[in-house]
Parts: C-alpha cells; structure tokens; sequence
C-alpha cells in the first residue's frame, strides 16, 4: 500500500481525495500548500504525490520544481491535479508544459474535479509502480 500525500488549498478536494484513496488500504497525508509539502515530506517516507498547480504561498510549479532539485525527494512520482488544462497552442500553455516537462518528476497530469473514473487512474498509476 502507497503512503500518498496529497497537496492542494481546496480541504473538499484533499477530503475527497482521501475518501476515494484510504478505502484502497492506502494512506494520505495532507498539505495545503507546497511549503505545507516539503515539511511534510520530511516527516516520512512518501510514495506518490498528488499536487494541484495554484496555491498560496507556494504554487505546484514551485514545489515540482524544489522537488525535482532534492536528492531525497526527486525520484518520487506526482502526479498534478488541477482545473488547468496545458494547451500547447497557447504560449502560456507551452510555457507551463515546458516546466512540468523540465521537472521529471510529472507523470501525469488530471483535471478537476475528481471523479471515481479519474481515481480509478490514479489507482492503475500506483499499481504500475507496484504500490497498491
């Protein structure tokens, strides 16, 4: 089973998240934000986590990108969940494809709001990396 944390300013969206997550034996650790993450993360080991992009303090960008810089935490997979979508038509959508990319640490990428089909994908993820 995954320790999971799970990072977003939205408490329905992490509340959400847990509920559909734990019933899969799976543990989840919350943060509101992504300075509220990186303590976190260095509370414990962590599996996966799963980030929204727009937050106070310190957006998902931000944290990909402290993350993706530190040794203990670089090789541990996120996947973002957000409203945005990336359209790479549009300069900000390549812009913000480019630092997800440029990060390495981004598998995958899932649009709010959270649906048990969307969970399900979060679900297949974490037994292709043989955690569930």
């Amino acid at each position: 089973m995954a320790a999971i944390l799970i990072v977003d300013d939205s408490s329905s969206t992490r509340i959400q998240l847990k509920n559909f997550l734990e019933p899969h034996k799976h543990t989840c650790t919350e943060a509101v934000n992504g300075l509220d993450a990186l303590e976190k993360l260095n509370n414990g080991p962590i599996d996966l986590i799963i980030c929204d992009l727009n937050m106070p303090e310190m957006d998902g960008i931000e944290f990909i990108t402290r993350q993706s810089k530190n040794e203990k935490f670089k090789d541990i997979p996120t996947i973002m969940c957000t409203t945005e979508t990336i359209n790479k038509k549009t300069d900000e959508g390549k812009a913000l494809y480019e630092k997800v990319k440029t990060s390495g640490v981004v598998k995958a990428w899932i649009v709010k709001p959270i649906t048990p089909k969307k969970v399900s994908l979060i679900l297949n993820f974490l037994e292709k990396l043989s955690l569930s």
